[in-house]
């Protein structure tokens, strides 16, 4: 699975089938980084999430882990931030510190992923996350009925065979990371749609009194 093909065309591709609904989503929970002083962004191709939180909290510090090196030098390039950490490798085998951000992002990468890859990267990351840290996810989904369903069926059907042609990805269907989320004790905090449902960006956040603490 690699995004490298995709990373000259990205952002215009972005634009060009989503519009800027996208960036509003990954932005929609944006204050909650308030708090954090450690933020991990996992996935986060060319960085237009790491400009923004630089410029919404210059003072954060941030680990950004992206597996596609195209995607990183694009990132890296966006990067106003002295506090900003870019490590290139793939979630799923990374080895992430224990206990050592107070905030995640995943915007857009949990869909990559299997179910089985899926438990094992939410665990991993999961266990690099504080007793009471945040996690903000942005990603597509399926509304619960009605043609906003089935449109998002034909829409989710066409992305997953575009995607696996130019990237090899991994994931063949969309697989909900909210089990897995509060497995390892998240709860949702809140949740906002967007597109007509197509894309939900969550607040998630890990109470120590949880009992889950991996």
């Amino acid at each position: 699975m690699s995004f490298d093909t995709l990373a000259p065309h990205y952002r215009w591709l972005e634009t060009a089938l989503a519009g800027g609904v996208l960036q509003r989503a990954r932005l929609a929970h944006l204050t909650v980084l308030d708090r954090a002083s450690h933020v991990l962004l996992v996935g986060e191709g060319p960085g237009r999430f790491l400009r923004a939180l630089q410029r919404y909290r210059s003072d954060v510090r941030i680990t950004v882990v992206e597996a596609s090196a195209g995607m990183l030098r694009r990132a890296r390039r966006t990067s106003s931030g002295r506090r900003t950490e870019f490590i290139h490798a793939d979630v799923r085998t990374w080895r992430a510190p224990a206990r050592a951000f107070d905030a995640v992002v995943t915007s857009c990468v949990l869909d990559c992923f299997n179910p089985t890859s899926l438990e094992n990267v939410i665990a991993r990351l999961a266990r690099a996350a504080t007793p009471n840290a945040d996690w903000l996810v942005t990603d597509f989904q399926l509304p619960a009925s009605g043609w906003r369903r089935q449109r998002a069926r034909v829409i989710h059907r066409l992305m997953y065979q575009s995607f696996r042609l130019a990237t090899r990805l991994e994931a063949r269907e969309l697989t909900p990371p909210d089990p897995f989320l509060r497995h390892s004790g998240f709860e949702r905090r809140d949740r906002r749609t967007f597109n007509a449902g197509l894309i939900h960006a969550d607040h998630w956040q890990r109470s120590s009194n949880s009992g889950i603490l991996r």
